[in-house]
This record gives structure tokens, C-alpha cells and sequence, in this order.
């Protein structure tokens, strides 16, 4: 593994290109020695129409900024003092996973990274047990795409299923692309546990997993939009009640300091940087038209928020804290 950005442990391999090698990017974690700075756990309740959404963090980890692409040095500078952030070489951001609480049971939109990031993450099942939610009572879980920092999670330390009851949605792409074994057998060494990983939940849960494509209704108020480009297969969930709606969209946008302002700016392990940019400037035009309510896994927590058109680009206004 080639040295990190910083003098912590890189973790987790690069970009990846469709039908290309994976780039030599890393995501700065946490080293085993040192004591997460968050206190954990942590959740937001919000109310869609009817149902109750909940956002929880898994954790954070830190990322170089050598991994935004597609944007000057001085663009990230302007974003950075504007978000009031430290100067430096690393931008800390959360991993969030979200509840939907309906008359079917609760429904978890991704998983969290289990034991895949480091100390930092994988809080999941420990801010599960905090709230009094049984994982076998989870009945649905829905994935935006399958990077570690989302399917970790979904695996107990034994290799089975980490919630037993649930059934499992991922678009069909990605799903073949990250348990393609020809694919894993021409990246990088250190790449190749990101695979292996997929391939551990897809067989885990066997007969409960269910790939969808295209805009798919799931039921109980939840339907999938693609917005490709991040991966293969990268989808964005609508959560609907009645006239309420929240658009869960993955990391679609990641670095709210900059993507918001300069949305051509996109992160390495972008698939396809130029269609994520796409998607993510068609995504905010949506959004902000219709005045839907947006929550991403990398926004600043609790990540709830709304998007404006300003400047011939974008901005980021987080909601008021709605009290329950």
C-alpha cells in the first residue's frame, strides 16, 4: 500500500473507472491508536408526512484534499474559510445511514461501514442497540451503492448477516459490477477486499437480496432515482408521504464546502467523474425547482437540508432543527 496523505493508515483503495484500473487515491482513517473524536451515538429524527426518518451516524474519516478532482486549489481554499473549516490537507467528513420507521417496519438506507474504516466508523450497531432497535426487526434495507462505507456494516464479524431479517436492494449494476470476479482480479491488491467484501453480502444474504433497476417502487413510500456516475450503479432513494418528500442521494454530493459552488468538482473514487457531474447538477436543478428536502451521506450531520440556485451554481441550506 503506497504512503497516505497524511501519517495515518489508508484504508480504502481508489477511484474506479469502468474498464480501467483503480487509481492509486486513499481515504485518510483514523490510526488504531487514536481515540475517535465523536461522540457517538448520534441521531436525528425527522418527520416525511407520515414517517419518521432518522439519521445516524456511523462515524467519519478524513479526507486528503488531493481527492477532489475537477477543482483549483483556490476553489477549495474559498469553499473551506467560507464553511469556517480549518486550513489543511485533510476535510473531516461523517458517515451517515438513514431509518425510515413505516407501517411495514423500519427500513435502513445503507449499512454503515462495520469494521471497514477503522475506528472512527462503524457505530452502526451500537447507535442501534442505544435506541432500543432489535437488527431482526430491520425488514428492508435499501443501498445507494456498494462502497465499503456503506455495505460494511451489513456483515457481523463472522462473515453472516448482520440483520437477519431483512431483504437486500441494490441496482442491478452495481451489484454485478462489485461481485464481478474478473473485474477483482485486474485491480490492485489492496483494492481487492473492497470486492471480496461485495461478494460477502451478496452471499450472506442469498435469497433475500433483491436487485431493482430504474426509477422502482418499493413500497411503503420509497422509490429509487438513478444517478449514476459515482458508481456504476449509484441511486438516490425518494422517501414520499403524502405532498412530503426527502431525497436521500448518497454521495451523489459529498464535500458540501465545495460541490455546492463548483459542482463540476467530484471525489476520486468517482466511476465516471464527468457523468457523476452530470447527475449531480441534474439532481440539484430537480431538487431546487421543486423545493424537495435532501439528506446525503456525507453532509454535514445531521446532512437534512434544501438546495438553492445561486451565482449561476448552487447552494447548501441546511434545515432548521424540526423538534419532535
Amino acid at each position: 500500500m503506497n504512503p497516505n496523505f497524511s501519517r495515518r493508515t489508508a484504508l480504502f483503495g481508489g477511484a474506479l473507472a469502468l474498464g480501467a484500473p483503480l487509481l492509486n487515491a486513499r481515504v485518510a482513517i483514523a490510526q488504531e491508536s487514536e481515540t475517535p473524536k465523536v461522540a457517538l451515538p448520534s441521531f436525528y429524527d425527522r418527520m416525511v408526512g407520515d414517517l419518521r426518518v432518522t439519521a445516524l451516524v456511523d462515524g467519519y474519516f478524513d479526507l486528503g484534499r488531493p481527492l477532489i478532482t475537477n477543482a483549483t486549489a483556490e476553489q477549495i481554499d474559498t469553499g473551506m474559510a467560507q464553511a469556517y473549516l480549518p486550513p489543511g490537507d485533510l476535510i473531516r467528513l461523517p458517515i451517515s445511514i438513514h431509518l425510515v420507521h413505516g407501517p411495514d417496519g423500519i427500513t435502513m438506507i445503507d449499512a454503515g461501514s462495520g469494521s471497514a474504516f477503522g475506528p472512527t466508523a462503524g457505530r452502526v450497531a451500537g447507535a442501534l442497540t442505544a435506541m432500543g432497535i432489535d437488527p431482526a426487526s430491520v425488514t428492508r434495507i435499501v443501498l445507494t451503492h456498494m462502497h465499503p462505507d456503506h455495505i460494511g456494516g451489513l456483515l457481523a464479524a463472522d462473515g453472516a448477516a448482520a440483520f437477519t431479517g431483512a431483504s437486500l436492494h441494490v441496482h442491478e449494476a452495481d451489484l454485478k459490477f462489485w461481485t464481478d470476479e474478473s473485474i477483482a482480479a485486474s485491480v490492485p491488491d489492496d483494492s481487492k477486499p473492497f470486492f471480496g467484501l461485495a461478494r460477502g453480502v451478496a452471499a450472506a444474504y442469498g435469497g433475500r437480496l433483491a436487485p431493482f433497476s430504474g426509477a422502482a417502487d418499493l413500497g411503503g413510500g420509497l422509490s429509487t432515482l438513478e444517478a449514476f456516475g459515482h458508481t456504476p450503479g449509484h441511486s438516490a432513494v425518494r422517501v414520499s408521504s403524502g405532498s412530503d418528500q426527502l431525497m436521500i442521494l448518497g454521495d451523489a454530493v459529498a464535500i458540501a464546502a465545495v460541490q455546492f459552488a463548483h459542482p463540476d468538482a467530484g471525489i476520486a473514487f468517482d466511476a465516471d467523474g464527468a457523468q457523476a457531474a452530470v447527475t449531480r447538477k441534474a439532481i440539484f436543478d430537480m431538487v431546487s425547482a421543486d423545493k424537495i428536502a435532501v439528506a446525503a451521506t456525507h453532509l454535514p450531520f445531521p446532512g437534512v437540508g434544501h438546495v438553492e440556485k445561486k451565482d449561476g451554481a448552487y447552494a447548501w441550506v441546511p434545515e432548521h432543527w424540526q423538534v419532535m
